[in-house]
């Protein structure tokens, strides 16, 4: 190979991100498209879950590598393990992205000994190089930069430059996503669904909206869920209109585009109407705002009201109550945060508030 081809050959990195959410994943996909913006002579493979690869590949395959294979020889992985669980990992080479470790120790209300302990161990780690953390002083920020800064190879893209080509790709990710997103078949568009409000209520943890608030105080809205989620049997007994998307993230995309207005939790469908919808009405409960929200959102932001907030995540069905001990989020029962949400929708979706 002469001199001349190695100097035009791109350096590669190849990102093992299949762990976390999938809306970790979708915001990770985001900070990985501005950084190869910010770095065109690094060549970014990133492997993630099979669910998300088509509208991954869609919106982002221009500057980034969507890879399917190869899972073995990818040494650079998210992790949320503690460091014990990693040791046989380090020692046959791997590397840890672990932005979660920092993250979750901020939230906490009050901190343990043991996490004074993590702290040491991490830092040592770090400062060697077996896993990656990002600086403390990034924990409030945007997930998508939270998530990649810590990798060695973005450590010198400062937020602000991060946040000029977040802007800039903006556009581009949201014209391109307004047009022949990959979609499931059986998706079914309601013929009024333009003139409703269209609610994605699900989330993992205590951001779900109780079936009993969606009837007291949006009895006319569609309330979308993945066709295989049960929870839409409790909003169906309730007599409330049910619409379900499938197998392809692009179903939650075109939904909210064909409605009058959408509401979300801050769950997996908020990340993607980030970048596609400008009805829309995103309700925090327990992250950030600023953690995760997009500086570039051009929608409308509910934020929580209890002193409670932030918590720590804890799905539902191994913790049937959150830290403060609650079944569901008092934000629900908080009149502020009613009347917030309520007067995001404008009254041409809002239909007949029963409330």
């Amino acid at each position: 190979m002469s001199t001349a081809t190695k100097k035009n050959e791109k350096k590669q990195i190849a990102i093992d991100s299949t762990n976390g959410g999938n809306g970790d994943v979708w915001m990770r996909l985001v900070g990985f498209y501005a950084m190869a913006g910010l770095l065109p002579g690094l060549k970014i493979e990133v492997l993630i879950p099979p669910f998300l690869r088509s509208l991954a590949r869609f919106t982002f395959g221009d500057r980034l590598s969507i890879v399917e294979n190869g899972f073995e020889k990818i040494k650079l992985q998210y992790s949320g393990l503690g460091l014990r669980d990693l040791l046989k990992g380090i020692a046959k080479g791997n590397r840890y992205v672990m932005p979660y470790q920092r993250a979750v120790i901020h939230d906490k209300k009050n901190r343990l000994v043991k996490d004074s302990l993590n702290i040491m161990l991490f830092n040592i780690a770090n400062v060697f190089g077996l896993v990656h953390l990002p600086a403390w002083n990034y924990i409030t920020l945007y997930q998508g930069y939270l998530d990649v800064i810590g990798i060695p190879a973005f450590k010198k893209i400062g937020y602000d430059q991060f946040v000029t080509q977040l802007k800039a790709d903006y556009k581009h990710i949201y014209a391109k996503l307004q047009h022949n997103v990959p979609v499931s078949p059986p998706l079914n568009l309601p013929y009024d669904l333009q003139l409703n409000t269209l609610v994605f209520p699900t989330g993992t943890s205590r951001q779900f909206i109780p079936a009993w608030w969606a009837k007291a105080y949006l009895p006319d809205a569609y309330y979308a869920f993945f066709f295989k989620d049960k929870d839409a049997l409790k909003f169906e007994e309730l007599g409330l209109k049910i619409i379900y998307f499938y197998e392809q993230p692009g179903d939650i995309i075109l939904l909210s585009q064909q409605a009058g207005w959408t509401i979300s939790t801050d769950s997996f469908p908020s990340h993607l109407l980030q970048y596609a919808s400008k009805r829309c009405t995103i309700t925090i409960t327990e992250v950030l705002q600023s953690r995760i929200i997009s500086p570039v959102f051009e929608g409308l932001v509910v934020d929580s009201q209890v002193s409670c907030h932030p918590c720590l995540h804890l799905d539902r069905k191994n913790h049937p109550t959150c830290v403060a001990g609650y079944t569901e989020c008092i934000n629900w029962k908080h009149e502020k945060y009613i009347a917030d949400i309520l007067k995001s929708v404008p009254s041409i979706a809002l239909n007949d508030f029963a409330g």
